[in-house]
């Protein structure tokens, strides 16, 4: 018996480990995964069945994301494996990418309930909604809404005060107008998340708030389209908001319009 009549073909060691052929002779390229025997004929790879375990442990990395350059850490010389230390590596791994998709999960479930939300009102129709008390972080916009362009909006992500937030949560951002009698003072604004507040946060009262949704701002209008429910005011806020629905265009999005 020859010694390559001991050993594995890549292609059994595909079939054993569900790892494609290009995979294999990719990882072999990187130095992760050495034939033991090479037939100087035909240039066939041939592999112990000891080494399945190798390959195992290259789709670990693969499946959670760990860069294959990791792995070369954990292999030493005669290419022994620290196998303790790998694993706890990986499960740290692991453990960030369930926390991750757990996050993204959350984050998929408040879309669909706001989307719910919003398709259950028509355009143009003026309709009432609670809505909780809010932290926006606000910048002066000196000047009307009228032809306001979208970076002059986002670029107030410049100029937030945190860098650390890292969960997924729909923040609103969007216009705001104080009206009173001496005048309309006009702001850029983005919503702070929960526990990330500062004192120069604005706190926007929760309650019943009047709504409008519209493919084109209207915040310049509100007193207008308000005007039945704003006749014993003589100062109130207006907030433009963009807001999701099942089917978008990225181009033309859709704002909801709000006054308490």
């Amino acid at each position: 018996m020859t010694e390559k009549d001991k050993l594995l073909s890549i292609g059994k060691i595909s079939k054993y480990t569900g790892a494609g052929i290009k995979a294999l002779r990719y990882y072999e390229r990187i130095n992760l995964l050495k034939p033991l025997f090479i037939d100087p004929d035909s240039g066939y790879r041939y592999y112990s069945f000891e080494q399945t375990y190798l390959v195992y442990l290259i789709m670990f990395c693969v499946e959670l994301d760990i860069p294959l350059r990791e792995l070369t850490d954990f292999i030493g010389e005669n290419d022994t494996i620290n196998l303790k230390a790998f694993l706890t590596h990986g499960k740290n791994a692991a453990d960030d990418k369930m926390k991750a998709l757990e996050r993204s999960i959350r984050f998929i479930n408040i879309m669909e309930q706001a989307i719910a939300l919003q398709e259950k009102h028509s355009m143009e129709q003026i309709y009432k909604r609670e809505l909780p008390e809010k932290f926006y972080y606000l910048l002066p916009f000196e000047q009307t809404f009228d032809n306001v362009e979208q970076y002059e909006i986002m670029k107030l992500w410049e100029n937030l005060p945190f860098d650390d937030y890292d969960d997924y949560e729909w923040l609103e951002y969007g216009l705001l107008c104080e009206h009173s009698q001496s005048g309309t003072k006009r702001y850029v604004f983005i919503e702070m998340p929960k526990g990330k507040e500062n004192p120069e946060c604005r706190i926007i009262p929760g309650g019943m708030y009047h709504c409008r949704q519209s493919d084109v701002s209207q915040i310049e209008q509100s007193t207008t389209i308000f005007s039945d429910y704003l006749t014993d005011k003589s100062s109130y806020t207006a907030i433009e908001v963009e807001v999701i629905f099942g089917k978008v265009d990225a181009n033309k999005p859709i704002n909801e319009l709000r006054v308490l």
